[in-house]
């Protein structure tokens, strides 16, 4: 049976670092950032992003992340993949539950998702949410 589960995280400040710049093109650059997830989905991730920054501000961004905590009553962890954009003050992302990734109470946790974000600074906030079934 498929749930849908919404949560609000946050996230603590934290500074992207280039590793690649070619005039003319993006920057390229990596980040770790602590989220915090609060609503149906209650815990705490730590994501890797790969960001593409384009000089007029907008970005293209992908991420891993493994969250720990709890879902509809059952405790563990699990790894999301996120793939998404910034730009005009938003950021929006598509949310996938990678198969397999699931542990303890969360084993056979598989999902999709959505994120949206109209406030990405550092005091921001963003809307999940995963529609998600278990194995």
């Amino acid at each position: 049976m498929q749930t849908q589960s919404t949560s609000t995280m946050t996230w603590d400040p934290w500074q992207p670092a280039p590793y690649e710049q070619t005039e003319g093109a993006p920057l390229l650059l990596h980040g770790q950032v602590a989220n915090h997830y609060r609503g149906h989905i209650e815990g705490e991730g730590v994501q890797q992003v790969l960001i593409a920054l384009s000089p007029d501000g907008a970005s293209v961004f992908t991420a891993l992340e493994r969250v720990t905590g709890r879902i509809a009553g059952r405790e563990g962890s699990f790894v999301l993949q996120l793939t998404g954009t910034t730009g005009g003050g938003t950021a929006k992302a598509t949310l996938e539950v990678l198969e397999g990734s699931g542990t303890g109470g969360l084993t056979g946790l598989r999902g999709t998702g959505t994120y949206f974000c109209d406030n990405p600074g550092p005091e921001g906030h963003a809307t999940v949410t995963l529609d998600h079934s278990f194995e």
